[in-house]
């Protein structure tokens, strides 16, 4: 009985050993973004957030309300160079969310400056990360 028990959990705690980090890995691609929920906005930027650890967040006034804008590590902007300033009129596409603080959320595939037409492309065509691997 006692032998039975130890294999059991020996053999559970190895199925978690495997399974967990596929698991992370799958969730970490897609985590936030849903494409049954995407929009299309236009605003103006009216705050830049920079976080220690996350994406940097855009704040956008949309309909005179404040929407939170998630964009990219700051790492890969950086790299891209890809700057955001406040005051810059954007149309954008992503997928909205409420976070677990109640307030509204964009996940950003795509941001496109209305003063230029440039676009930024945050998301591949399976809305995966463009951080996430060689693209």
């Amino acid at each position: 009985m006692k032998k039975t028990l130890i294999y059991s959990i020996t053999f559970i705690s190895l199925l978690l050993f495997v399974f967990i980090p596929v698991t992370a890995k799958a969730a970490d691609d897609f985590e936030g973004y849903d494409e049954n929920t995407e929009i299309t906005i236009k605003g103006s930027v009216s705050e830049v957030v920079l976080t220690r650890r996350g994406p940097v967040i855009l704040i956008v006034d949309y309909k005179n309300k404040p929407l939170r804008v998630l964009t990219a590590p700051r790492w890969h902007l950086i790299r891209n160079n890809i700057e955001f300033q406040g005051g810059a009129e954007v149309e954008i596409t992503g997928s909205k969310f409420y976070g677990k603080d109640g307030n509204f959320y964009l996940v950003a595939r795509k941001i496109k400056f209305l003063k230029d037409d440039r676009v930024i492309e945050l998301r591949d065509a399976f809305c995966r990360p463009m951080w996430k691997g060689m693209r």
